[in-house]
């Protein structure tokens, strides 16, 4: 019994360990429901739900979980049809003017 009891122990740390360490280096933009601090004191103080929540309804998995525009590195368009000068060159390429 006290061999499930130290496995049971060491799984809960390792959790615990992982979603917090999860938590600190997840970057800013991509927090959902509550913000950093308020995960960890979850995280600290109700290890196993806290964990499983973190990583239920912590950190944003995708780009659709994100809410707002996501940052455009280097503040340009990020495709060829958000260019406006590309819009107008195939407008006018089109037109065959």
């Amino acid at each position: 019994m006290a061999r499930l009891n130290t496995l049971l122990f060491l799984v809960v740390v390792a959790l615990s360990v992982i979603a917090l360490i999860d938590c600190l280096s997840t970057d800013g933009t991509r927090l959902r429901s509550f913000p950093r601090g308020a995960w960890i004191v979850l995280i600290l103080l109700c290890p196993v739900a806290g964990a499983i929540a973190w990583f239920r309804a912590g950190r944003a998995t995708s780009a659709s979980d994100i809410e707002g525009p996501m940052p455009v590195p280097g503040g340009g368009p990020v495709g060829p049809e958000d260019d406006p000068e590309f819009v107008k060159m195939l407008a006018t390429r089109i037109s065959g003017a």
